[in-house]
């Protein structure tokens, strides 16, 4: 009994918060993040409840239900509610020495994670702890966390805001660094500001008219990565893939670029090969096919400054208010599949597409678009 007195928590008088557009878009149980960490040592369940009741459950929707239809009036709140940490916490019990492949159990076993809906009757989030050791790892938690609580950018700040540096166990982690402002003359940047402005106008308009064409009109080339929607829900497949980030840095600083144009561009260049092996004919036949395809993703923007690690440090010590949540648009993607000899060309092909994206203002327009429809229409639209 007093070992679950220290592992409950009881939220006191905190309030019932109403969902955010984006939140209330990504209410379905089918909208959750998987995230796999690997460890250099063997999980500690008590360690991990001890340090998940001094740092996440302050932040208020680690502590709340989410409830869409609240009072039969059909609005999506955030409900506080009395959390035993322990029960987010799942240890299976597995006979490890009976695993002949770790690496592919640990797939199998993330796969059906990420199959099951988010039981949405409690707070929306659970840690998996496989003491197993993997070919890259002593042990790994695999988390399970609802998007509806908060976006990628989100949840890595709040990552970085429960860790500290070895070196000064007290001390935040810190990812920024000051930079100088160039000392140039107010007329230059007049001009600067001005140019920006018509640049920002002229791009907005192209790329939020290329927006609404897709919507309206123009569909994505029938290819093998397509679904049917008369086969209804499939299951999901996670195959675990660890590249270099070393690799990924170099790349960035040598064509000076973001990680993620590094990323896309890797992305663009695996999905050319993919389809390029699903196609029957020649390496010129193939080539043709490609050329033809019009494939396009959904690339979700940060729209919210950058959230203060000290902030959300703030917030789960002493419990104070924090900006947090899902403040995020969307831009349609066109993906460069096409079969290339160069495979950094993936890469520029993804900074280029990327750098027009950042400078319209297409994923205000998308988040505006979804606010508008959820406030008029109700959340049943999304459906």
């Amino acid at each position: 009994m007093k070992a679950e007195k220290v592992m409950e928590r009881e939220i006191e008088t905190t309030p019932i918060e109403p969902l955010s557009p984006m939140s209330h878009m990504l209410s379905s149980p089918n909208f959750f993040i998987v995230i796999t960490f690997g460890f250099k040592t063997r999980c500690n369940r008590s360690a991990f409840v001890d340090g998940i009741n001094n740092t996440l459950i302050n932040a208020p929707r680690f502590s709340s239900k989410m409830e869409i239809n609240y009072k039969k009036k059909g609005e999506p709140v955030w409900i506080p509610v009395k959390l035993r940490v322990d029960d987010h916490i799942i240890v299976p019990d597995l006979e490890y020495s009976n695993i002949q492949n770790p690496d592919q159990f640990v797939e199998d076993y993330t796969s059906n994670i990420a199959n099951i809906p988010m039981d949405m009757s409690k707070p929306l989030w659970e840690f998996h702890l496989l003491n197993m050791k993997t070919s890259k790892a002593e042990s790994l938690a695999i988390v399970k966390i609802h998007h509806s609580i908060g976006d990628g950018m989100s949840l890595m700040s709040l990552l970085l805001a429960c860790s500290r540096k070895i070196s000064d166990p007290d001390a935040l982690v810190s990812n920024t660094t000051a930079t100088k402002k160039p000392a140039d003359s107010m007329a230059w940047w007049l001009f600067v500001g001005f140019w920006f402005m018509i640049r920002v106008t002229f791009t907005t308009i192209v790329e939020f008219s290329k927006l609404m064409l897709t919507v309206c009109f123009l569909e994505d080339t029938k290819n093998p990565l397509m679904g049917n929607p008369s086969d209804g829900f499939q299951s999901w497949k996670v195959v675990h893939r660890i590249i270099s980030f070393e690799d990924v840095k170099l790349i960035k600083d040598t064509m000076n670029m973001k990680v993620n144009d590094v990323l896309l561009g890797m992305t663009q260049a695996g999905l050319s090969r993919y389809l390029s092996s699903k196609y029957d004919g020649s390496t010129a036949e193939k080539k043709k096919i490609l050329e033809k395809l019009r494939v396009r993703g959904a690339v979700a923007i940060n729209l919210r400054p950058a959230t203060k690690i000290e902030d959300l440090a703030d917030m789960m010590a002493k419990g104070s208010k924090c900006r947090w949540g899902n403040f995020i648009g969307t831009v349609i993607f066109p993906l460069w599949v096409k079969s290339e000899k160069d495979p950094l060309e993936y890469i520029r092909r993804a900074k280029a597409t990327m750098d027009r994206k950042k400078i319209s203002l297409e994923a205000f327009f998308f988040y505006g678009i979804i606010k508008f429809t959820l406030k008029f229409f109700g959340g049943k639209v999304k459906y």
